[in-house]
């Protein structure tokens, strides 16, 4: 007798082989409160896709990563060390970080990918001018070849859907298509084709459907980041019109608009999916209230640390960066430091106040 083509004994095999492993993953790999966990999103949580592409978004040179290692070498994190992905995967209690994409082989995909990509967005042509990179649409692309790969690891479809269920999944895209598509009207048409309340719209939908195709392969507990105070950041700062204000408020506001779409959009997929217990994470909330504190000193928020060229968002290779980097907020023209993603990531993790996070934390996330 045969089923689909296999031998019972290759079935009792597989079915073996599944078994092992899930005990493995619960138990013996590490301590993680997790199975595995995903990682979707642009250069805040990029940790290594973009290296060697062609163009401007990467971050495989130094200054970049000086702080990540002894060796200070650059990973591909837009940052001086690690990123609010990192530091969620040591709350999380994994051994390792999650690896790229980029990098990834073998049975080290059982604890999961990181898909994210450096001026990625939710739309397709956003950060086109920044050359090549992997949007949204081309991670869950990725996502479908990591599927197959445990489908086959583990035997069939429905032991890899049941250890997909066992994972967390964060999605931290959307700022992209705001700074590096909406608000660049001479490079793309669509600040002219949408009012900013149609455009958050028209993004929440389309992330919307995204993640119900995410739910549909096993995601199950899923953190949804939204977009940050982008009018806040340096590179805002120094190239629009802030009005007299200390930010960019027109780029904020447009930005709260998607937020607020976001939040209503994580209720009614937790309404309208059976078992889906999704959350949002206020970025902007966390940016614009409570900054990061310093014991050396106030902290500097509103210049780069790094040496960026006028009018740009990247440090310049080999430049120049400020001598204490846990007094800056800001690494290059638009990215955190280190101290700054770590915030952010303890109070995605642990909400501080209950505004942080909706209808709750990571951290209850993960025990449900």
């Amino acid at each position: 007798m045969k089923l689909h083509g296999k031998t019972p004994s290759i079935m009792l095999y597989y079915a073996l082989i599944s078994t092992y492993f899930s005990t493995y993953l619960a138990n013996g790999a590490s301590s993680s409160e997790v199975g595995c966990f995903f990682i979707f999103g642009d250069s805040q949580s990029d940790n290594g896709n973009n290296n060697n592409n062609t163009g401007f978004a990467r971050a495989d040179y130094k200054p970049y990563g000086i702080d990540f290692s002894k060796e200070m070498k650059p990973t591909g994190r837009f940052t001086n060390g690690r990123n609010v992905a990192d530091f969620i995967v040591e709350f999380l209690g994994f051994d390792n970080y999650v690896p790229p994409f980029k990098n990834m082989s073998g049975w080290n995909i059982l604890k999961g990918v990181n898909y994210a990509s450096g001026a990625a967005g939710i739309r397709d042509e956003t950060g086109r001018t920044q050359g090549e990179r992997s949007s949204f649409n081309k991670q869950l692309k990725n996502h479908n070849l990591i599927i197959s790969k445990l489908q086959h690891l583990l035997g069939n479809r429905i032991a890899a859907e049941e250890h997909l269920k066992s994972c967390l999944y964060m999605v931290q895209i959307g700022g992209n298509d705001y700074l590096n598509n909406y608000f660049m009207p001479l490079s793309y048409k669509t600040s002219t084709e949408f009012t900013p309340h149609q455009y958050a719209t028209a993004l929440s939908k389309q992330l919307s459907c995204k993640l119900k195709a995410l739910y549909g392969q096993g995601a199950r507990k899923l953190a949804i980041f939204g977009a940050g105070p982008i009018g806040c950041t340096p590179y805002a700062r120094a190239n629009f019109d802030t009005k007299g204000s200390p930010c960019v408020e027109e780029i904020n506001n447009a930005i709260q608009l998607f937020n607020i779409g976001l939040k209503s959009m994580v209720d009614d997929l937790n309404t309208k999916l059976t078992n889906a217990k999704f959350i949002f994470v206020d970025v902007f909330n966390i940016g614009t209230h409570g900054t990061p504190t310093s014991n050396q000193g106030e902290m500097v928020v509103d210049s780069p640390c790094c040496e960026v060229p006028a009018g740009k968002i990247q440090c310049v290779p080999l430049g120049k960066v400020c001598g204490n980097r846990k007094q800056y907020l800001f690494w290059d023209a638009v990215h955190p430091t280190e101290i700054g993603f770590m915030s952010l990531a303890s109070r995605a993790y642990n909400a501080k106040f209950p505004n942080d996070t909706h209808p709750f934390d990571i951290n209850r996330l993960v025990h449900l």
